[in-house]
């Protein structure tokens, strides 16, 4: 949500909720009147937070044989950032110890481990798992002749 639309909801739902307040309060029920504010109070803390929340990111680099993660706030720089050698980065898919869990997604290295993806639904994990196994174990099946034959603009 970006903010120009929590802007809107927030005035829709103002007009709406204060037209039904005032109209209750004109025959005679005030004490709606108060409650009306709490309740957009508490519309806008949760616009607040969710637009807070939205910021969060997690940015996976692959560059040559390192793996570098960074995440935390946009504008705020990363919260938490890992340079990890590329070969020896596994990708984990875990079920929920329950039934209806979530998945857990992470990368591990050794004995290091970072859990990926938590505001994603379990279908955008599996998918995101599958393509960073894929980019991880690209790194290095290729050798560095095949890089640079790769990189040569005519080919050869």
């Amino acid at each position: 949500m970006t903010l120009r639309m929590a802007w809107v909801v927030m005035g829709i739902m103002s007009v709406v909720s204060l037209g039904i307040a005032v109209m209750f309060a004109l025959q005679g029920f005030w004490p709606i009147l108060p409650f009306a504010g709490l309740e957009l109070a508490a519309l806008g803390v949760a616009l607040w937070v969710s637009l807070k929340r939205n910021r969060y990111r997690e940015v996976i680099v692959f560059d040559g044989n390192r793996v570098r993660i960074e995440c935390g706030m946009t504008g705020e720089g990363a919260r938490l950032s890992v340079d990890w050698a590329r070969s020896s980065t596994r990708v984990l898919l875990e079920q929920g110890i329950h039934r209806n869990d979530p998945t857990a997604l992470s990368l591990n290295n050794g004995s290091r481990r970072l859990t990926l993806g938590r505001c994603l639904t379990d279908e955008d994990r599996e998918q995101l798992a599958a393509r960073l196994r894929e980019l991880i174990l690209a790194g290095w099946r290729v050798g560095p002749l095949e890089r640079a034959a790769d990189a040569a603009p005519d080919g050869n």
